[in-house]
């Protein structure tokens, strides 16, 4: 089992060495390098490819409702399809518990390609829409009450949409080989700021295990 990861990981680098040869050593930066080869699953039933867990929290640092979608996908796969994303309403002040959440090749909060994504593949049986109001992209505020018809609705602002890249910004190594799950945790914090565009923004941070 082991034998078979590691030749797989070799696989994937070198197929990505591969391509930067291909189209021009200066068209593969080292973030691409890094994101494309980093580990992010293990082997399942049937030598089948299993992506690995990580936790993920997030903290309304604003007075405001937090309406928002958030998941992984696999940028370089053509046929990924976002699983398992999670559809929140969080409210002022408040502090999501740690969620876990599939490491694939980015994690999402309200980025664009992930929305596009869970649309493209709402059909799915793997996709499961909870909440029609956060499906936007980016994060919407509101400060109407819980029961009005604008509560899910952008009344005090929005945030752009953030991505994270595994290998890059988070890593899902594990501490020991007979764990299934990375062992660190992806935060993320909304705050105000009247600089930002829609007047908030979104801090990341990974704290590493």
């Amino acid at each position: 089992m082991m034998i078979s990861a590691i030749r797989n990981n070799s696989r994937k680098a070198a197929l990505t060495i591969g391509a930067c040869l291909v189209t021009g050593i200066f068209a593969c930066s080292p973030t691409a390098l890094f994101n494309n080869t980093a580990a992010r699953s293990d082997f399942g039933a049937g030598g089948i490819p299993v992506p690995r867990a990580i936790q993920v929290g997030f903290i309304n640092n604003t007075p405001f409702r937090a309406i928002f979608t958030a998941g992984s996908y696999e940028q370089l796969d053509n046929d990924t399809v976002p699983a398992n994303f999670v559809q929140i309403r969080l409210e002022g002040n408040a502090t999501t518990a740690q969620i876990p959440q599939p490491c694939q090749g980015t994690y999402s909060l309200g980025g664009a390609e992930l929305i596009r994504l869970i649309e493209l593949n709402r059909n799915s049986p793997a996709v499961n829409i909870t909440d029609e109001a956060a499906l936007i992209v980016g994060v919407n505020f509101s400060g109407a009450p819980l029961g009005d018809p604008l509560e899910a609705e952008p009344t005090e602002g929005t945030a752009v949409g953030r991505d994270s890249l595994v290998g890059v910004d988070f890593t899902c190594v594990r501490t020991d080989i007979r764990q299934v799950t990375g062992t660190g945790l992806l935060l993320y914090t909304f705050e105000q700021d009247a600089t930002a565009p829609g007047g908030f923004r979104i801090d990341f941070s990974f704290v590493a295990p």
